[in-house]
């Protein structure tokens, strides 16, 4: 069978599929532009038509110029998001977008396409089911997970602004609970894995490579930047317990989350014995406080019965039950947006989450990429409700949860250098490189060239180029719904720098990150954290300040602490490129310096 049989073939059975919406090609002559989702199915097919054979028939576009309808832009702009190039198809898509916008653009589809996000264009009915469909059919069908018919009516962004990203759902696969390891396993990871060596550099990780660096209850984690360029987001559990020799015994180590284990037995109903590995743990089994684990698809009250108690003396029976726990732990997701160098680490957890009129409890969301892009930003999903967030905002823009007024909490996070971070944190796990896909770890392997480039790679109609370039790093607080962006070139000199917000007296903590021979989105490790009445200075170190009355105060991941023990809790913020932070705060206020 030739190969253009084969694609014939393919084209026939995607428009069986689509049979009863689909408008064949012998329909043209019949088609009615005010039948908006039969011409919309009539562009889709030019374009699978387009892509299968080479072949298209010019006839609905004609039409849709005839109509003088703007409704037909956005639409318009999808489909020719999909013909780009030297083409005749493009030409004519573009020389309708131009009658229809009273543009003069040419044939610059992003032109038309950010002309039509500064003006917030209205969308033709059905639309909602159109981009589905159209991605569906081009690309992967479970985009229609999150554009579908109806949709559209509640959504808190214009369906119009998104844009395919270039990969299908969850392209840019997620982790989840992925494996922490000693830094001296991921050392070892490093040698042994010569493929991710940038050059003779085998270290894993580097001593000046970037980490994102999490720090909740004492459990410190460290998250590679080459690792998650190529995941954009994590999904983990922090926190840890103590393991114990014997009931009430002495402490051995800290068993970390999200590790599962098998409990084998237990002392009373404050103690379980477990088996099971963590990192830095030198010891397989252990015990652990009963109020520090949570027992998977089950409760205490169930597990207690099958596990034998020591102090029946029932040893003989411990081998033959195993009962799967893990530590409890607060759950953490962070998603990074490589397009707009921004990763923000939030709190999944929704207390009493409302779907359909259901109550499902209290739930930690887990999240994956959705593929699409809005303004350059990633848009990312829940894998419980399908519902479509900003990563920028935390907050669900298309799907199920967008009225629920539901906006993820922030929480801290730091970009800065591995050994700075290792040096500050000896006790920090590392994510290893063993994460279960096969990608190109090496440094600087994943998105190098566009984070070292002016250019952006996606349309974002909502810029300002006045004050700073595109992909200048700003470090961004959000206090009371009030943006700010702090550039990195003015916290770097300054290195303390005090300031007020939403009514919060605050101070920034910055230090300078070794440069590289390639850039990554960072350049400054930037701390923020309550300042009350006080005035701080540089100390001596970048780990300390000093308060107007010259005490020194010592720089944590949760406070400033004082000698006396008083301490100034952390604020969450985040670095990002400036145009991906004005892209969805054009009120932003920006820091200058006195």
């Amino acid at each position: 069978m030739s190969r253009k049989m084969w694609i014939g073939l393919w084209v026939l059975s995607v428009l069986m599929m689509m049979r009863g919406t689909v408008v064949t090609a012998q329909d043209n002559g019949r088609i009615d532009v005010n039948n908006y989702e039969r011409t919309m199915q009539q562009m889709i097919f030019e374009v699978v038509n387009f892509h299968a054979l080479g072949e298209f028939n010019l006839r609905v576009f004609q039409l849709v110029n005839a109509s003088n309808d703007p409704l037909y832009i956005a639409p318009l702009l999808d489909v020719g998001y999909f013909t780009l190039g030297s083409n005749d198809l493009h030409f004519e898509i573009n020389r309708v977008l131009s009658h229809l916008t009273g543009q003069p653009f040419g044939p610059n589809w992003t032109a038309y396409f950010n002309w039509a996000g500064e003006n917030d264009i209205a969308t033709p009915p059905g639309y909602d089911a159109f981009k589905g469909r159209l991605l569906a059919t081009l690309i992967d069908e479970d985009f229609q997970q999150f554009l579908y018919p109806g949709v559209e009516e509640n959504a808190r962004i214009n369906l119009a602004e998104i844009v395919w990203g270039g990969v299908a759902v969850d392209g840019i696969p997620s982790l989840v609970n992925a494996r922490q390891i000693t830094p001296q396993a991921a050392m070892l990871e490093g040698e042994t894995l010569p493929q991710y060596c940038r050059e003779d550099d085998c270290r894993y990780p580097a001593p000046d490579e970037l980490v994102f660096g999490v720090s909740i209850n004492g459990d410190n984690r460290a998250y590679p930047l080459r690792v998650l360029n190529w995941h954009e987001m994590f999904n983990d559990v922090i926190g840890f317990a103590p393991l114990y020799d014997a009931p009430g015994g002495d402490a051995l180590c800290n068993f970390r989350a999200p590790i599962v284990f098998d409990a084998i037995a237990r002392d009373g109903d404050a103690w379980v014995n477990i088996i099971g590995t963590s990192p830095g743990c030198p010891v397989s089994d252990g015990w652990l406080a009963v109020d520090a684990v949570e027992w998977l698809d089950s409760t205490w009250d169930d597990v207690r019965p099958q596990l034998p108690d020591t102090n029946d003396g029932d040893i003989a029976l411990w081998s033959d039950v195993r009962v799967a726990g893990r530590v409890v732990g607060q759950p953490i997701m962070l998603a990074y947006c490589t397009l707009c160098g921004s990763g923000v680490l939030y709190n999944p957890v929704i207390d009493d989450l409302v779907v359909d009129g259901e109550s499902l409890g209290t739930v930690a969301l887990e999240f994956g990429s959705t593929g699409l892009l809005m303004r350059s930003n990633k848009l990312m999903y829940d894998r419980t409700t399908f519902t479509v967030w900003n990563q920028m905002t935390g907050e669900p823009v298309v799907g199920k949860l967008v009225d629920s007024g539901i906006q993820l909490e922030r929480l801290p996070v730091v970009v800065t250098d591995w050994a700075t971070w290792l040096d500050q944190h000896p006790d920090t796990s590392v994510l290893s490189l063993d994460t279960g896909y096969r990608r190109n770890y090496e440094n600087g392997a994943a998105y190098a060239d566009y984070f070292n480039r002016a250019e952006l790679m996606f349309p974002v109609w909502q810029q300002n180029t006045e004050q700073f370039a595109n992909k200048d790093v700003v470090y961004t607080l959000l206090l009371n719904d009030t943006p700010k962006a702090y550039p990195l070139e003015y916290l770097i000199p300054e290195q303390v720098t005090n300031d007020v917000l939403a009514g919060t007296n605050l101070v920034l903590v910055s230090r300078e990150t070794p440069q590289r021979d390639f850039f990554e989105p960072g350049g400054a490790s930037v701390r923020a954290y309550q300042r009350g009445d006080h005035s701080f200075a540089p100390g001596a170190s970048p780990f300390e300040v000093v308060d107007e009355r010259g005490v020194v105060w010592a720089v944590t991941e949760d406070a400033l602490v004082s000698p006396d023990g008083d301490s100034l809790p952390r604020l969450p913020g985040s670095l990002a490129f400036w145009f991906g932070w004005y892209g969805f705060f054009p009120e932003t206020q920006v820091y200058q310096p006195a």
